[in-house]
């Protein structure tokens, strides 16, 4: 008994630790652009004997933070801007652009913004960003941003803000996300329910290894003590 008791009680350990390193991530991306808040969850999963950790990203929207800035873009609504990176395409929620020496519209990391025909070139001039993604240099268009699509489950988050996708996104419907010129979105977090969780998980770890450190000495109790013979 006391040994299932030590597995089980280690297992809640390994939760535990698990839930704080997310938790603690949260709390230092508070003004990571877009960011989005991953969550854990204890889950019986198909053929697993224990309840195991799940963690899964919450994909809600952020609040909308006006900068004027005219390469701050950001998405209203449930959509993706799509960047190249050296590992392939990947979605990102918008944040801080910058126009690289080249001319192009890339994220604050250096990566190219693609339009519907590749990245877009939109140096020398007044840029204009219409709600369709339209990008207009001098009241010439440019190019469109490509905005998509693609289910929650099928995303995985990959640092700098991006996601990559496991099957290919789709096209957003006009009518369901509006491009913001101007506007940040901030990240999803909530600084004090992350502060609060945070306590909350350390003081959970501390109790199931104060119950491991219990059973251990009653472990050690049975074994040295219990039918010894003088």
């Amino acid at each position: 008994m006391a040994i299932r008791g030590i597995l089980n009680t280690a297992r809640s350990l390994g939760y535990w630790l698990r839930s704080q390193e997310v938790a603690a991530n949260n709390l230092a991306n508070v003004n990571s652009d877009a960011f989005k808040v991953d969550r854990i969850t204890a889950r019986q999963l198909p053929g697993e004997t224990f309840p195991q950790a799940v963690q899964r990203t919450d994909l809600r929207q952020g609040t909308l933070r006006d900068t004027h800035r005219p390469l701050d873009l950001a998405l209203d609504g449930n959509g993706f801007f799509v960047v190249d990176t050296p590992q392939g395409e990947r979605l990102s929620r918008g944040g801080s652009l910058q126009i690289d020496p080249s001319g192009r519209i890339t994220d604050s990391h250096g990566a190219p913004v693609l339009g519907e025909k590749g990245p877009i070139v939109a140096a020398g001039g007044s840029i204009e960003v219409h709600g369709d993604g339209s990008v207009l240099v001098d009241g010439a268009l440019v190019g469109r941003l490509r905005v998509v699509q693609a289910p929650a489950e099928q995303l995985r988050k990959e640092g700098y803000g991006r996601f990559q996708a496991a099957v290919a996104p789709q096209v957003a419907a006009d009518d369901s996300v509006n491009v913001r010129q101007g506007v940040i979105e901030e990240p999803n977090v909530d600084p004090l329910i992350g502060m609060v969780d945070l306590v909350a998980i350390q003081r959970a770890y501390a109790a199931n290894l104060d119950a491991l450190r219990s059973m251990d000495g009653v472990l050690g109790t049975v074994v040295n003590q219990v039918g010894r013979v003088d």
